[in-house]
């Protein structure tokens, strides 16, 4: 038995401004697997599972098809749904304790389904509901009692008893785990295992990223009702393709996270279908995204291109203007004109020499579009060389260079403007690298002044202030006017940043940021920079020399020795599961 989702879209009517929430969705649900349906809230996951039974509202307008078993359900004919509902498929709702009735006893309503549809009397219904919720680790006095006198784990095995009593083909199970302590979360997923053991197909609706990957077989990743990415769930965390995917896992707390909780820059909450004009009059239609902090006016998403793209990492202006389509990549399926995360930078056999001295061995190092790699090792290790050369800063002895899609070597020869535009760099020691002379205003606004950026003072100094601001420090005129010795070395260091983010470039260079900062100063500025990573969407590249320190921020890590690049990998597997023995060798040091 299967269940075939095949280009549904919802749309829930609300006068001249209607909800589109789903928009051509194809998913499938095989027998004995899971299909597991991730997103933020908003993005649908709810309104596919209850169209799959027709319980949306009234005001629901649906197109497209949905197929059990190789035949298409007819939702206008109730008998036939009823005929579906509970001895075929059957839901477990989100909200447990909300979707029992409170006027009714547990053991009436789990043995409903086997009155209404299942034909039998009442009291063999009753003495099955009670088995079944015995099954479920119901004891026997909680059976005569009403919602309200259960806990929630409680209600959630009441709502899997009334699911399963009629031995379903296919269990829709929307947030089961939403609240529940470890071992509640635990009897629902040997419920699961049961079921895809004994052959049934299980849609899984859960924000919990965790419990999706380690039931889910194939999972599909879902934006204001976009299918935007689906994959094998056990790939969730270490290759995702599409960059809200991959901005999701950063997003959610797990036993093998070893870097502090990232995030999606923007918000994202509906996505409206909206009508101008009057009645009599032809109407103008288009879609919008409306959150909190935009006004009708400003809160209009394009009528064409990629619904994520103000919150993507690496929106190019195609994505503002071309149709996206899902896409096979790999195996698997991406709604993204980049087909998947792109390359920011892609280094292929680098190397470098100082008279007879190897600072780096060639070296391949590719940095992904919006994620944060950290180089760790001893001194002398050949990470600021690797760190500099990938800015642009040194050239490389030997090798090849590839920023965004182009010989960065011809690129550097050709217009080495515009890359120091896409370039940022934080060097190692903040009261180096700017003048003794130079004014706050002036250290920060000095590139610009270089590329000919603002007209005129007042300008510039509003983008002075702007990124000052982003950075957490004053704006005022006395700030401003103050030169590098009068700051602190916290202040100093963000001085330093700001000026490297005021081109507003797309890659960040950080060398050693923190190594001249003490401690709660430095938790500072490592949380000022994972904020920046997220609202700019940056990709970054970040030099250390402590281990515990790189693990906070990385997505991935890269440890050096002797001008060597002698592991690199995901952040957590590094940690966890070290192959060199010289990473061995940090992580007991530590």
């Amino acid at each position: 038995m299967s269940l075939i989702i095949q280009d549904l879209s919802v749309v829930y009517r609300d006068g001249d401004h209607n909800i589109q929430a789903a928009e051509e969705a194809t998913l499938a649900v095989k027998k004995g697997a899971c299909l597991a349906l991730v997103g933020e809230s908003g993005s649908g996951k709810t309104t596919l599972g209850k169209a799959c039974l027709g319980l949306l509202p009234k005001n629901a307008e649906t197109t497209g098809r949905i197929i059990l078993n190789d035949r298409e359900i007819d939702f206008s004919n109730e008998d036939a749904l009823n005929n579906i509902r509970w001895r075929k498929v059957a839901m477990v709702f989100q909200n447990g304790a909300e979707t029992l009735n409170p006027a009714y006893r547990i053991i009436d309503q789990v043995a409903e389904p086997l009155m209404k549809t299942g034909g039998q009397n009442r009291k063999t219904a009753l003495k099955r509901a009670s088995r079944a919720l015995l099954d479920m680790g119901l004891p026997e006095d909680c059976h005569r009692r009403y919602p309200h006198q259960l806990s929630g784990g409680q209600v959630q095995r009441s709502l899997l008893a009334m699911a399963t009593i009629l031995d379903p083909d296919i269990l829709i199970m929307d947030e089961p785990t939403s609240a529940l302590d470890a071992l509640n979360k635990g009897f629902v997923s040997d419920i699961i295992r049961d079921c895809k053991k004994r052959g049934k197909g299980i849609l899984l609706i859960t924000h919990d990223l965790a419990f999706a990957v380690a039931h889910g077989d194939e999972m599909a990743v879902l934006y204001l009702g976009q299918v935007m990415e689906t994959l094998p769930a056990a790939e969730m965390f270490s290759n995702p393709l599409h960059p809200y995917t991959m901005a999701l896992g950063r997003s959610y707390p797990t036993m093998d996270t070893a870097r502090d909780l990232g995030g999606i820059r923007g918000d994202a909450f509906y996505r409206l279908v909206h009508q101008h004009g009057r009645r009599d009059q032809s109407r103008y239609h288009h879609s919008h995204i409306q959150i909190p902090e935009s006004a009708h006016a400003d809160g209009h998403a394009p009528p064409t291109g990629c619904l994520f793209q103000g919150r993507c990492t690496q929106a190019v202006e195609a994505c503002r203007t071309d149709p996206v389509y899902l896409e096979t990549v790999e195996h698997h399926q991406v709604r993204c004109l980049r087909r998947g995360i792109a390359r920011m930078l892609s280094l292929q056999g680098v190397s470098k020499r100082y008279d007879h001295t190897v600072a780096l061995n060639p070296t391949d190092l590719v940095l992904k579009a919006g994620e944060l790699l950290s180089l760790v090792g001893e001194t002398g290790s050949g990470k600021t060389t690797l760190a500099m050369i990938a800015a642009g800063v040194l050239a490389q002895d030997h090798g090849t260079r590839v920023l965004e899609d182009r010989d960065m070597d011809e690129w550097l020869k050709n217009d080495a403007a515009s890359v120091a535009r896409k370039i940022g760099v934080v060097y190692q020691n903040p009261a180096a690298s700017i003048s003794h002379r130079f004014t706050v205003y002036d250290a920060v606004a000095e590139p610009l002044a270089i590329h000919g950026i603002g007209q005129g003072r007042d300008e510039r100094k509003q983008m002075v202030k702007s990124v000052l601001a982003d950075v957490h420090l004053s704006t005022d005129d006395a700030f401003l006017g103050r030169y590098p010795h009068e700051l602190n070395m916290g202040a100093l260091q963000r001085v330093c940043i700001a000026r490297a983010l005021i081109l507003t470039p797309s890659l960040l260079i950080a060398d050693e940021p923190t190594s001249a900062l003490d401690p709660s100063v430095q938790a500072k500025v490592l949380k000022l920079l994972l904020d920046l990573q997220t609202e700019r969407g940056l990709t970054m590249l970040f030099v250390s020399h402590d281990i515990a320190l790189a693990r906070k921020i990385s997505d991935r890590m890269g440890v050096m020795l002797a001008g060597r690049l002698v592991e690199l990998g995901r952040a957590s597997r590094i940690l966890s599961h070290p192959a060199h023995p010289y990473t061995k060798m940090l992580l007991r040091k530590r």
